[in-house]
């Protein structure tokens, strides 16, 4: 189906042109000579993009954009206006135009910033129905956050009474606790639940390309940018950016995270043009930031910044109630026929779990490749001649234990990465990575 555009502007010979030139370029467009056209057209049908002229007799372009952000989410918004009011142009991007244009409008400068607009609304639609897959399937859950320990049923009550809060979250816990789920949770509870939730991993990032990923580039900013590219910060727009492994930030990057923190203002690398966006920043770590501060690898400004609300998820050896729940949890999801022992429960809820709840899910998936028939013993998950309950906590560590549970399953898989993958529950370009890291050959 064609991107629909909607012209909106009270000069009939510009508006008329404008619908020319975009049909043309294969767009299905439509024209409103003012704000209340526009308001019933778009109540009709679903416009990817709209034009909306800043200076109109009646309800002036600021006005209609008010009432779009309401009525239509989903439409990106390119303001036109003359070359003496940009200083309202900007204050239409606080509000939540996705860019505006100085009139005469540059056709090629207009052809580009509409296909980037339409990218970006692409990707909110894909968000919104990602968003409502993700509901359906947590809707008994609490966002898939398992578990009735007082543990859980304090963090529950906690990201229930802060999710709405505009502050930006802290979540602190042990690698494998779930911070990501608990940052979801966060996202989905609130009234920005229909807007995106991007996440990106601080440790994944290569430093040179990270404060482009996060803030975007303007064309020709550096070796490689052959076109303007929004940024992260810009697409989570309305919604929420979770950056995992926020310890694993360069200070430089994290100077500029924290005037964004502060004003909601950025630059896109190479650009002079001062932008606005209404992204709610939730970061995670598994490292002790305090004592980063005071190692001189974390800004101290920022830390408090981030701390406004912290939200620490609990290890999993606090709250050993709930193993079995999720330890059955993680079973049925995939191996519906196959049971645990009751010495294998007993097994599961005397383990530490250094690996937390990412461990327990491997150990269960190991049991339930391994097991004869359909009913999981100790020995399947844990190995011959090892149990827990007899005192025996010293295991494999996390990385021994994914490494053999990596090889098992492409084993059982006779080799076939993608089908592996699946199972593992990781990308294919993450599979080929510990394959790598790892040095797993076949037999």
């Amino acid at each position: 189906m064609k991107p629909a555009i909607l012209v909106v502007d009270d000069e009939a010979d510009f508006r008329d042109l404008m619908v020319k030139r975009l049909t043309r370029k294969g767009y299905g467009v439509s024209g409103a000579a003012c704000g209340e056209e526009a308001l019933a057209l778009i109540r009709d049908r679903m416009f990817e993009v709209a034009l909306v002229d800043l200076k109109m007799p009646g309800m002036d372009g600021l006005e209609l954009l008010g009432h779009l952000r309401t009525v239509s989410q989903e439409t990106e918004v390119i303001i036109l206006t003359g070359h003496g009011t940009t200083e309202t142009a900007v204050e239409a991007m606080k509000m939540g135009a996705y860019d505006y244009l100085t009139k005469p409008v540059d056709l090629q400068e207009l052809q580009v910033l509409i296909e980037k607009a339409v990218e970006k609304a692409a990707l909110r639609k894909k968000n919104f129905g990602l968003t409502a897959a993700l509901v359906r399937e947590h809707s008994g859950s609490f966002h898939g956050m398992l578990g009735n320990s007082p543990a859980m049923v304090r963090l529950r009550t906690l990201i229930s009474k802060v999710a709405d809060s505009p502050s930006p979250v802290l979540v602190e816990g042990e690698s494998g606790t779930g911070k990501e789920m608990v940052s979801r949770a966060l996202h989905f509870t609130s009234r920005r639940a229909k807007a995106p939730f991007i996440v990106v991993n601080c440790g994944a990032l290569p430093e040179q390309l990270m404060e482009s990923e996060l803030f975007g580039h303007a064309k020709g900013a550096f070796t490689g940018a052959q076109s303007t590219k929004p940024g992260l910060v810009e697409m989570a727009d309305g919604g929420s950016l979770f950056l995992d492994e926020i310890g694993e930030m360069p200070l430089g990057l994290q100077a500029k995270l924290l005037r964004f923190l502060e004003s909601g203002e950025f630059r896109r690398v190479g650009d002079t043009r001062l932008r606005w966006v209404q992204t709610r920043i939730i970061a995670a770590t598994n490292r002790n930031l305090q004592q980063e501060v005071e190692a001189g690898n974390f800004r101290e400004d920022l830390f408090y910044r981030l701390a406004v609300v912290k939200i620490y998820v609990p290890p999993l050896r606090e709250r050993k109630e709930d193993v079995p729940l999720l330890a059955n949890f993680f079973l049925k999801r995939k191996y519906p026929d196959k049971e645990f022992a009751p010495a294998a429960l007993e097994a599961l809820q005397a383990y530490d779990y250094p690996g937390n709840v990412r461990e327990l899910a491997n150990l269960v998936e190991r049991g339930a490749l391994l097991c004869e028939g359909n009913l999981i013993q100790v020995e399947d998950m844990f190995g011959a001649g090892v149990h827990p309950t007899a005192g025996n906590r010293r295991l494999e560590t996390l990385e021994e234990l994914e490494k053999r549970h990596i090889k098992l399953v492409l084993d059982y898989t006779g080799w076939d990465k993608k089908t592996a993958a699946e199972i593992l529950g990781i990308s294919l370009r993450s599979l080929y990575r510990k394959i790598e890291a790892y040095g797993l050959h076949t037999g």
